[in-house]
Order: C-alpha cells, then structure tokens, then sequence
C-alpha cells in the first residue's frame, strides 16, 4: 500500500494573518438505479436535498457509502492525495528455449522428449504497474466573502475487478494458466461553484462498467467544500 499527499497549510507565525482554507469532502454513494433516476428526473432537486435523501438511505442499508475523501487546501493553492496499491503484472510474454534433452529428441524421433514442453514455460519481458485505489486533487479559490468556493477537483477511482484468462493450463505442477487482470476505473476532472458548507451532487457513475447485464446501482459523487475560519496570531 502507498499513502501520499501534497498538501499546501497555513502555519502560525506571530504577527501574520493566516489565509482563507477550504475542507473539501467526497463522498460516493451506490444506490439503486431506479432510484437516482427518479431523483434526477422531472424537477431539479437541489444537491443538498438529494444528499440527505442519500444520507437516510444509507442509514437504513439501503445504499451504501462507497468513499470518503477529506482534504484541505489553501485558497487558490493545489493538493493532492492519494491512497493506493501498486499493482504490477506482466504484459509480454516469450516463449523459452527447449532443454538440450529436448532438443536431442526431436533430432533422433524420441517424440517422447515432448513430456519437457509445457505451454507455462514462457519468459515475461515487459512489466507495467498500475496505481489501484484513489487520488484526489483540488484547487480551490474562496470567493464572495467567504461564502462561494470557485473549484477545479480531479478525482480517480480504480478496482481490480479480476483476471482474464488467455492460455489455461494445469498439470502435476500446478496451475500455468497466463492471466491478465481487469480494471474498473472511474475517473472524472472539471471545475464546480459551491456555496461554503452545501453539499452538491457532482456526478453519477456507473459501478461495474464492463457489466453484462447492466447493474442495477449506480453511484453518486456527493462534494461539499467548507471554508474554514482564520485567526490572527498576535
């Protein structure tokens, strides 16, 4: 597992006026298709209401809280956070030298000399890695006396959602089997005015891309940017 994060804080020095710095939040809730489509259908409803509408459900098991980020950041200032796995696996594969023993018995017509020859004996060259869990990155900018956050907000999600098989395998050794792994990734950048302290929906994603048949949840980006209170050290 790897922690990271670049961060922008205020420290307290005598006779200087802290800047303005906004708590962001996350949130990813899963809730029933139908039921983010009849919220987000007909009337608008305002973020807040369907975040509270979310909140009760997840109370009562009926959705689930995916996600929480929490990050802070000063204004006008980048931060980035991420919490994640490095996966890494082979991507290219070639094939190894037959034995001598091998080699000798194809000369001579001792097909026999087969038994030595197994599809798994193959030599990975090439390697890649790939960063599974999430990151987040802000840049918020204070507005309206403290009131509106201007924020540009880059957030990325990634599961492994299991192995595909290409050359399956067994014998007396074991399991040979060359298998890639498969990836959900749900990823989106942009830019949202928020009022200080108000949740808002963000964006709906869809669980399991790859899904056949269709999932019936989807999942809900809730943010909420809070701009914090500044003291004056004297």
């Amino acid at each position: 597992m790897k922690f990271g994060a670049v961060i922008s804080l205020v420290l307290a020095w005598p006779g200087l006026a802290a800047g303005q710095q906004v708590r962001l939040v996350l949130q990813l809730v899963e809730l029933p298709h139908a039921t983010v489509t009849q919220w987000t259908t007909g009337k608008a409803l305002p973020g807040r209401e369907i975040h509270e509408r979310a909140m009760k459900l997840a109370a009562t098991g009926e959705a689930e809280i995916v996600e929480t980020c929490v990050l802070v950041a000063r204004s006008g200032e980048r931060a980035l956070v991420e919490s994640i796995a490095e996966l890494i696996y082979p991507t290219e594969y070639d094939p190894s030298s037959p034995p001598n023993a091998v080699a000798q018995g194809l000369v001579d017509g001792n097909f026999p000399a087969f038994r030595y020859l197994r599809p798994a004996d193959v030599i990975t060259n090439s390697f890649e890695t790939r960063n599974t869990g999430s990151t987040l990155e802000i840049e918020p900018m204070v507005g309206r006396g403290g009131t509106m956050v201007d924020l540009r907000i880059s957030f990325e999600m990634v599961d492994r959602a299991g192995l595909a098989t290409f050359t399956e395998f067994r014998d007396p050794w074991g399991d040979g089997s060359s298998r890639m792994p498969i990836f959900d990734t749900r990823e989106m950048t942009g830019s949202i005015t928020l009022t200080s302290g108000v949740f808002e929906l963000w964006n709906i994603f869809n669980p399991k891309p790859a899904a056949v048949p269709a999932v019936t949840t989807r999942m809900m980006v809730f943010v909420c940017a809070d701009v914090l209170p500044t003291h004056e050290m004297k």
